[in-house]
């Protein structure tokens, strides 16, 4: 079994709990070590699982008992800040549930998470740190940057092409053919029928 230890004890924290405990009831291929969190005290249980420590101390705590992460951040830029800040880690987990449909030709990025019903088509180009949310539909030929975050029920027609860190909220639906930039973010059950340009922030 892979040693594994969630990145942020939040709301998302708590759901890649029950992402992992699914998997393993299938076939069992984590051991959740705890969570790493900024906002916690080391020795805190949630949902039945320590906090070991700070986030800052992921390269010591891997010296010593080596472990996979996932960073369990909404916020793709979040993520990306926590991924950049150590670059001496590298054993970033793929966690995709069961349910989930993926194409053996859809390329998924390192480090993503994959939730309940989330379906691919083929031929799709995902970037690293990709958070998909429950219900969400990718069709085909599309291409993501990396620290994408698709949450409910979002559907992206085929060849689309999404930035880095864009953000597309519950809901929204995505024209075939669109090209949405870096660091946007598509607004609750919103369509997008035309491109959008990168946010420069």
């Amino acid at each position: 079994m892979k040693n594994i230890v969630i990145i942020g004890a939040g709301e998302l924290g708590k759901e890649v709990v029950w992402l992992i405990e699914d998997i393993n009831k299938t076939n069992p291929e984590y051991l959740i070590l705890g969570f790493l969190d900024d906002l916690n005290s080391v020795d805190t249980l949630i949902d039945g699982y320590r906090v070991l420590g700070k986030v800052d101390e992921i390269e010591n705590l891997y010296a010593r008992n080596p472990f996979y992460a996932v960073v369990a951040i909404q916020d793709g830029t979040s993520r990306r800040r926590i991924v950049e800040e150590h670059k001496g880690y590298t054993s970033w987990e793929t966690i995709v549930h069961p349910t989930a449909v993926l194409p053996k030709d859809t390329l998924l990025g390192d480090g993503s998470i994959v939730f309940p019903h989330v379906t691919f088509s083929i031929h799709n180009r995902l970037g690293k740190h990709g958070l998909y949310y429950l219900n969400s539909t990718v069709c085909n030929d599309c291409s993501f940057g990396d620290y994408v975050s698709i949450m409910t029920g979002v559907t992206v027609s085929e060849h689309v092409r999404i930035g880095n860190e864009s953000y597309l909220s519950a809901g929204c639906t995505i024209y075939p053919h669109i090209s949405i930039g870096d660091r946007c973010k598509v607004a609750v059950h919103t369509t997008v029928m035309q491109d959008l340009e990168s946010d420069s922030k």
